[in-house]
């Protein structure tokens, strides 16, 4: 299914509108399990309402797009509905109940309340399990992660009506534990639902593509992110607002991130080394590694790593384009074309391959985050191309 949002001015409007008029929140964290709102999606919730009132809903599908856009929200929005609908296609006392006309479901509704807490029996979530001994996020899905899903779905359902299984970033689905959800897709039972959210919908198998239906995600509009901001993250000045908006392309979730490691400073850091390439003041670079590769600083290292590989990427699209780059913080587009002007046409977009596969395996073999931080910019001030194929 290809992308469904509107994209125009009057819709912004409505969505923003909306937004305003709800009730302010408290910046706590809020998880997909536990968010009740969802903006910026609104014609691909319609079309899966009406898919559903229809009596055509897919038994799989696979949500896709960027990071942090709203999948996972999504899917467990689309699993509340579904969870829901027992108790409410019932006949009220004066007849049948009006059809729903979104995907919600109040966060003071029981279904709300057990999956906000884990604990309602007709869903599964699999998802990456985080390792305490190191601290982080597991670099793949197990199969015995996916292998909990068979006896779930032999069960009756325990409220008797719909059973949902969400696989979040399951594009972390190593090919054992993908050959072990193909089986499950083979033979999907009545009234489930299988939701699976991934940023790379590339890495499965084709048999599993095939067996599910493909929603295409757009990035949110900056207007949506800028307020969503507001929302989520009251006070925020207007400048850093901007610079967030800008940094997040499209993503509330990076956006959120960024906000929350100060990234607006990070960013100006890590343009200030930039700033000096092709020279490349090697001193202030080892300083900003060190900052960065100490213990305690993972995720202003997670945040530094996707800025630069951010750069890297509007960079090869804007000489892709023949256009010319926008400023996130004033002045840097001139630094990066300054850069460009330096290099083969193709330095970019070498560049993000060669960022990209360190910061994935200092991450998957626990390397230096302070040489993967310097490696990075070594990687956009390369001279010797030999090696590049270029």
């Amino acid at each position: 299914m290809s992308s469904l949002f509107d994209d125009d001015e009057s819709a912004l409007d409505a969505v923003a509108q909306e937004i305003d008029a709800a009730e302010p929140a408290a910046p706590v964290e809020v998880t997909p399990r536990t968010n009740p709102d969802f903006y910026g999606h609104e014609a691909v919730e319609k079309a899966l309402l009406q898919d559903f009132l229809a009596g055509r809903l897919p038994h799989a599908l696979i949500l896709a797009g960027p990071p942090g856009i709203g999948k996972a929200t999504l899917a467990f929005r689309l699993a509340r509905f579904l969870l829901s609908q027992g108790e409410q296609s019932q006949g009220g006392l004066f007849g049948d109940v009006a059809p729903p006309t979104s995907l919600y479901v109040a966060p003071d509704n029981p279904v709300f309340r057990r999956v906000a807490a884990s604990g309602h029996a007709d869903l599964i979530t699999i998802e990456r399990e985080f390792d305490e001994k190191k601290g982080r996020y597991k670099t793949e899905i197990s199969v015995e992660a996916v292998r909990r899903i068979h006896p779930f779905l032999q069960l009756t359902a325990a409220e008797g009506g719909w059973r949902a299984v969400i696989v979040d970033s399951a594009e972390y689905l190593n090919a054992n534990s993908q050959n072990a959800l193909l089986k499950i897709l083979e033979e999907p039972p009545k009234k489930t639902v299988l939701i699976l959210t991934t940023s790379q919908p590339g890495s499965f198998l084709p048999t599993i593509r095939s067996r599910c239906r493909m929603i295409n995600m757009d990035p949110l509009p900056e207007k949506v992110i800028g307020t969503l901001l507001d929302k989520m993250a009251p006070g925020l000045a207007m400048e850093e607002k901007t610079i967030l908006c800008r940094l997040a392309e499209g993503s509330i979730g990076r956006a959120l991130q960024y906000y929350q490691d100060d990234g607006v400073a990070l960013y100006k850091e890590l343009l200030g080394v930039a700033a000096t390439i092709p020279a490349l003041d090697m001193v202030e670079l080892h300083k900003l590694a060190e900052k960065l590769g100490k213990y305690g600083a993972e995720q202003s290292y997670t945040t530094a790593t996707q800025i630069m590989t951010g750069w890297c990427e509007r960079q090869a699209r804007a000489t892709a384009r023949g256009q010319v780059p926008v400023d996130i913080l004033p002045g840097d587009a001139a630094v990066f074309q300054k850069i460009g002007s330096s290099y083969p046409p193709k330095h970019f977009l070498n560049a993000w391959e060669k960022i990209s596969q360190l910061v994935l395996q200092t991450d998957l073999y626990n390397l230096d985050k302070k040489q993967a931080i310097i490696g990075a910019f070594l990687a956009l001030q390369k001279v010797d191309y030999q090696g590049l194929g270029i």
